[in-house]
């Protein structure tokens, strides 16, 4: 877990509140343009996410809530990181294997991963965040970077 933690910067901490209207594609395009700003990914990143979740969906119903794991292919990143969003209300995803389900999703992970290799380790990670279910209500209702920071810890 602690590999996970050194990724996220809370410069790529995003919280969306219920005046943000916010549908997938308009999430996608916000956190990966963060990444952008912030010189972890290239700007072709922002295009590639869209796209590879359009064919491959990443939402997950778990015990608690929606949760996505949005990733592209390494070449479109500068630096390894993860960009977290917190949703007061939930977005829509295509369920990962099964696109026909909808998944209201209220935490999203997107993944810049530098090295392919790495990208099980990754999500290996981000899954065993995930089935704390006590982690994910807290980050859920966390009101700052650093309380995010800190339940990653």
């Amino acid at each position: 877990m602690g590999e996970l933690v050194k990724m996220v910067d809370s410069k790529n901490i995003t919280f969306f509140d219920e005046q943000d209207h916010l549908d997938k594609e308009k999430l996608l395009e916000t956190m990966s343009a963060l990444l952008h700003k912030n010189g972890f990914v290239k700007e072709s990143y922002i295009q590639a996410i869209k796209d590879r979740e359009a064919v491959f969906p990443t939402g997950l119903n778990t015990t608690t809530f929606g949760i996505a794991i949005p990733h592209t292919d390494s070449k479109h990143v500068n630096e390894a990181t993860i960009a977290v969003g917190i949703l007061k209300q939930p977005v829509i995803f295509q369920e990962m294997g099964a696109e026909e389900v909808e998944v209201p999703v209220r935490l999203v992970f997107m993944l810049a991963i530098k090295e392919p290799d790495k990208q099980l380790e990754t999500l290996q990670s981000v899954i065993a965040l995930i089935e704390s279910e006590e982690k994910m209500k807290a980050l859920v209702h966390a009101e700052s970077e650093s309380d995010v920071i800190q339940l990653l810890n």
